[in-house]
């Protein structure tokens, strides 16, 4: 699971290059903290907003969601979980055998 999630979380940043990010400030959120930083694009009409949730773990912190323009990554991950369970009868193995399927091909 830990090398899918930072297979998609990968593939969804590596967009980013050349822009600067401005940290707009941070909020206590329960056992962590949310940081809002501002994506500025070189030519871009407006910066796009990107939250970064954080939470302590043994004394460091770590990011637990990425929520870009309001959306959450955690969120979305969750949807398409349940949507791949649902179309495989309700069954946890399609799940496990899609994420082992690309993060194997990410290895490649």
């Amino acid at each position: 699971f830990e090398d899918y999630v930072v297979f998609v979380y990968t593939a969804r940043l590596s967009n980013f290059g050349g822009e600067a990010l401005k940290v707009r400030g941070s909020r206590s959120d329960g056992d962590g903290v949310i940081v809002s930083t501002d994506v500025v694009s070189p030519g871009a009409a407006s910066p796009m907003r990107i939250d970064w949730r954080l939470v302590s773990d043994n004394g460091a912190y770590k990011i637990s969601d990425v929520i870009v323009e309001g959306v959450s990554m955690a969120v979305t991950q969750r949807s398409e979980f349940a949507s791949v369970v649902q179309r495989n009868g309700g069954q946890v193995r399609g799940l496990i055998a899609m994420m082992r399927q690309k993060t194997a091909n990410a290895a490649h």
